[in-house]
């Protein structure tokens, strides 16, 4: 976009000044300026040379500033100015600026591309529960990293994988097969939800006072396993169901998906024991005689604080274990093991493909990425390193490939907790804890979030259907749920709060919404069209317009810096920023009570432009745009 274009010219006049002078090699730091005055991309090099040149900064940037005049026209550099504190300001050509990137904007078209192959795995929800508040930040983050990823021109294969063969699915089967639960949900209830919140949790109170429940987890574990058997075969159809399920609540948050990847077929086609009889010609992995870890095999490193155990006395593979071939498969360091077949095909027609042990079908190509990002929370971070260093020990130069994008965990509010009928004490959150059973599902939120919706929403728009106002429930929701998962760093814990999420005002998902209605609005009650010349764009100089324009040129920047940074939230705040600037220039701009048509019809324009980019904004966070709220 052209505020990119703009910074890049001035770079390169300061760049060919510099020279010019005898200073070469000096990569110019740009500002962007704070105050229209000082004109629009500021420059401290001068300051930076007087140290070393023992001459006033304002001396030096005035011999820049007559160099950088000697040069000749410049497309988008109008002025170029020394502050008498020594910086460089330079003054965007505004007419021309002004009509492109409005024009640019309207057309929604920008420069973007990269073109790699990425793997970008994410949710990865264990099967024997329905998706909590936790998981849906893992979901928010890793969807709408490939969106940024995608919109960046590179090719993203978004992967699921489902762990159906760990200890929390033989929990769940444990309750089932062994203690007397239903293989049927009451009434009304779902069966991931079901099985987490009832099974799980009441099989885990068990074993406290059951310590003999545990051999049957772990003959269940060894059953699943093999792969084969009457347990094994159940344990598939139980967890198919969890699935279906979860992948619900998924797609209700806007998630989509190109493969379901399976644990248990990890270990079925045999590419475990091809790595491990790597990992043991080379050392990596060493069998442990005695000790705590006597007949195991640890993976041995002395960049990591302890021996890891890859494999239990009783042969047991453990969850790290299986992450690494798993990890070598996306970086393509082994042939594709796996045979593939249609899951299904999900809302809007994007074909959700699996892997299988049974007959695969003719299928796109998967793996084999230049560079896979799995997003999984910082308590897997330790995890994640160990296999990124057995990678790099395999294949040197490997570990760079495979990337982690950790995140902090989520916890509700005291006043949201309250209200969902959580135990919360004097503590001012709550922290989800899966096994004890102190959690919020996701669709919990979002159903609670989309009654408090539903009634705003009816207030305002007392006219409309039922079906209207469900509708708009229903997506104010998601932009609630999504953009408060999105907004914070994600090294940041979040503590969720279900009221404030909702308001129309500040930071919140239903705010853009409402700024993107009200541009649709200002336009339908214009009666006339926009109208756009280089001319009449020149004469949008109202500060608020000025900051409008820049800001709406700079879409593009938020995008890379979210792709550079695997943070979407850059993308988010950007589109609350030019909400909030859009709404600012409503308030003290006239549009269509303007008298000027040239000036009327270029403000126009300008909410036109608006709308598409804060629609395009809301699309790579996973927020649906409404036309009015």
């Amino acid at each position: 976009m052209l505020f990119r274009e703009f910074e890049v010219e001035v770079r390169e006049v300061i760049v060919q000044a510099l020279e010019s002078l005898g200073y070469p090699g000096i990569e110019p730091e740009l500002l962007v300026s704070g105050k229209s005055d000082l004109g629009d991309l500021s420059c401290a090099v001068a300051l930076k040379l007087a140290k070393d040149l023992k001459k006033p900064p304002v001396e030096i940037a005035e011999t820049i500033v007559a160099s950088i005049n000697q040069s000749g026209t410049r497309d988008l550099v109008e002025e170029v100015s020394a502050h008498p504190s020594g910086y460089l300001n330079f003054r965007l050509r505004w007419d021309r600026f002004a009509f492109a990137a409005i024009s640019e904007a309207r057309s929604g078209t920008g420069t973007f591309g990269q073109g790699r192959r990425l793997l970008i795995e994410h949710t990865n929800v264990n099967p024997n529960k329905a998706l909590h508040i936790g998981h849906a930040r893992n979901l928010v983050l890793g969807d709408s990293l490939v969106r940024v990823m995608k919109k960046l021109g590179n090719a993203v294969q978004t992967v699921n994988y489902v762990d159906d063969s760990g200890a929390q699915v033989a929990d769940v089967i444990v309750g089932l097969r062994f203690k007397g639960f239903s293989d049927e949900p009451p009434a009304g209830m779902k069966f991931d939800v079901y099985c987490g919140d009832v099974v799980y949790t009441q099989v885990n109170r068990m074993y406290e006072t059951d310590p003999g429940l545990k051999e049957k987890q772990r003959l269940v574990l060894q059953e699943i396993e093999k792969g084969q058997g009457e347990v094994y075969e159940y344990a598939q159809k139980i967890v198919l169901r969890i699935l279906a399920d979860q992948l619900k609540t998924c797609w209700r948050l806007g998630a989509r998906y190109d493969l379901l990847n399976w644990e248990s077929h990890i270990l079925a086609t045999g590419i475990w024991d091809d790595i491990f009889e790597r990992l043991k010609a080379k050392g990596i992995a060493v069998y442990e005689k005695e000790g705590k870890n006597a007949g195991c095999w640890v993976l041995r490193d002395k960049e990591l604080e302890e021996d890891k155990v890859l494999v239990r006395s009783d042969g047991t593979v453990l969850y790290v274990a299986k992450d690494i071939p798993y990890a070598a498969w996306k970086i393509g360091l082994i042939p594709d093991p796996f045979k593939y077949k249609v899951y299904t095909v999900q809302s809007g027609g994007q074909v959700l493909w699996t892997s299988t042990r049974e007959e695969g079908e003719v299928h796109p190509g998967f793996g084999n990425a230049e560079e896979a990002i799995t997003v999984i929370d910082v308590r897997q971070s330790n995890l994640q390193k160990i296999v990124s260093r057995v990678l790099e020990r395999l294949e040197g130069g490997q570990s760079e490939r495979y990337v982690h994008r950790g995140y902090e965990v989520v916890s509700l509010s005291k006043r949201s907790a309250d209200s969902l009928g959580m135990e919360t004490g004097e503590k001012e959150f709550v922290h989800m804890k899966g096994r004890k059973g102190t959690y919020i599902n996701a669709d919990t939120i979002l159903d609670s979030l989309r009654s408090k919706a539903y009634g705003e929403t009816k207030k305002r728009n007392p006219e409309e259907s039922g079906d209207w106002l469900a509708n708009v429930a229903e997506k104010m929701a998601v932009a609630a749920f999504r953009f408060e998962l999105l907004k914070q760093d994600p090294d940041k814990m979040i503590a969720f709060d279900i009221e404030s999420s909702l308001e129309l005002q500040g930071e919140t998902g239903p705010y853009l919404l409402y700024s993107y209605a009200r541009a649709l609005r200002i336009l339908e009650k214009a009666g006339v069209a926009s109208h756009l010349t280089r001319e009449s764009a020149g004469r949008l100089i109202h500060p608020k317009e000025v900051e409008l324009v820049k800001a709406l040129s700079m879409f593009d920047m938020a995008v890379i810096e979210a792709g550079e940074y695997l943070n979407p939230k850059e993308v988010a705040r950007y589109a609350h920023r030019i909400s909030a600037l859009l709404n600012e220039f409503y308030e003290v701009v006239p549009v269509n009570s303007e008298p000027d048509e040239k000036v009327k019809g270029a403000r126009l324009a300008l909410l036109e432009a608006f709308a598409v980019t804060l629609k395009e904004s809301l699309r790579l966070i996973g927020i649906e745009t409404l036309e009015k709220v």
